[in-house]
């Protein structure tokens, strides 16, 4: 799966847990089922959208676009590594280490 598509994947499934929880529709045991499906869902396409580094300003842009809407997903290696991505795509690849 390639950044941007993880990314695009990681924020459908941040509006939909979103939605659900705001809704309160967690009120059975099968809608409890998917959601947690759409969660998983949801973590696998987060991991991937971290997943080796940015090779392009398209990238770069989705990763930002994820941290951007949902910040207190980000831990500090996920901050690290859009650092590093930042210099490496603007800076023609070079980052001093």
């Amino acid at each position: 799966m390639s950044i941007q598509s993880a990314v695009q994947a990681a924020m459908n499934g941040n509006r939909r847990i979103s939605r659900a929880i705001r809704s309160n529709r967690m009120n059975t045991p099968s809608e409890e089922e998917v959601l947690a499906t759409v969660t998983r869902r949801w973590s696998r396409a987060w991991d991937a959208a971290w997943a080796g580094p940015a090779r392009s300003q398209h990238d770069l842009i989705a990763r930002a676009r994820l941290a951007v809407s949902d910040p207190d997903g980000m831990d500090s290696a996920e901050g690290e590594r859009l650092a590093r991505d930042v210099l490496a795509v603007l800076g023609g690849g070079r980052i001093a280490r």
